[in-house]
């Protein structure tokens, strides 16, 4: 009797134990961990930072871990070796998925006023066309490279058409302001250094004069692995996405007080507030349309053709290759 009474209870125990460890496993398989990288700046951040503040992923049953970076190379080199599964980054979602490395799924905004091109005083530059035979100092490869190709070709011109001077972006701001170049083109804050010690310069071009050719947006990537075995999770954090964005469109000053001070260990919650304003924003509802149309296909497209110029990429290859508009298409239905 007392072994039949023995063995029913650690019978007992072990069910118990076995039910217990399922209930584990089901409550962690109830939400998924993604690990985002990002661009530590407002225009790519600022819907991936909103929406983790606000509880959007936990709605969708994602717990995403947030890691900045502050180049786009790094950024993609962390997606394609797989320590990230997603990446969100600027311009350079032209350029790394167009050499099969990553999927977009998902654009931001469009960068407007963000890239600039600014002149020196007593340079005797005051337009764009004033650049030709001139040292202009940037950061080749980049968005801001982007606007200055754009801006040069709209009048007449490329790139060697200029002195162009190759140096990081923190180099390219201190070198303009101490008269090491007369022109430089550069993104925002380094704006602010100009304006700070360079008042009496002019800010001669931004990437909103001369769109839609220099339409510069940035956006969300998968890795190719995350997008083929993932795709669920990433309509997912496409409709967490919608929600932050909503909060954009609608109460854009609560939006960014709410989600500036996740960059306050690289700015300060009033930059990001400026730079995020320089940025152009569209309603969910707008988006569905230029998804739809062939808009953003053509905005990525037009970016990485600028890369193929300025030899940045070996060759054109289509946007829908790249390009999985269906994950927002099916976040929205």
């Amino acid at each position: 009797m007392t072994r039949r009474i023995l063995a029913a209870v650690t019978g007992l125990v072990l069910a118990l134990t076995v039910a217990a460890c399922g209930s584990d496993d089901d409550a962690a398989g109830d939400t998924r961990t993604v690990k985002v990288g990002y661009i530590a700046g407002p225009a790519p951040g600022m819907h991936l930072l909103l929406a983790k503040e606000r509880g959007y992923f936990t709605e969708q049953g994602l717990e995403v871990e947030t890691i900045p970076f502050q180049t786009g190379i790094s950024l993609s080199n962390a997606l394609t070796g797989g320590s990230i599964d997603v990446g969100v980054m600027g311009a350079v979602i032209a350029n790394f998925p167009a050499r099969g490395q990553g999927k977009v799924f998902l654009l931001n905004n469009l960068e407007a006023n963000i890239q600039q091109i600014w002149a020196a005083p007593g340079s005797g530059i005051s337009s764009i066309a004033d650049l030709r035979g001139k040292r202009v100092a940037t950061t080749t490869g980049t968005a801001a490279h982007l606007l200055l190709h754009v801006a040069l070709a709209e009048n007449g011109m490329t790139t060697k058409d200029v002195d162009l001077v190759n140096l990081d972006m923190p180099a390219v701001a201190n070198t303009f302001v101490t008269g090491g170049v007369p022109a430089a083109a550069l993104w925002a804050p380094f704006d602010n250094q100009i304006k700070e010690k360079l008042p009496e310069a002019t800010m001669i071009g931004t990437a909103e004069q001369f769109q839609p050719k220099s339409a510069i947006a940035g956006g969300w990537v998968a890795n190719n692995r995350f997008h083929a075995e993932h795709r669920d999770t990433l309509v997912q954090l496409t409709r967490a996405w919608l929600k932050a964005n909503d909060d954009i469109v609608n109460d854009q000053p609560a939006a960014l007080a709410a989600g500036c001070p996740s960059l306050a260990e690289f700015m300060t919650a009033e930059v990001c507030a400026q730079i995020y304003q320089q940025a152009r924003s569209y309603p969910n509802s707008e988006w569905s349309t230029l998804y739809a149309d062939g808009t953003v296909a053509g905005w990525i497209g037009q970016m990485e053709q600028v890369f193929v110029d300025i030899g940045a990429l070996p060759t054109f290859v289509e946007p829908t290759q790249f390009l999985d508009t269906s994950i927002f298409t099916d976040a929205t239905a």
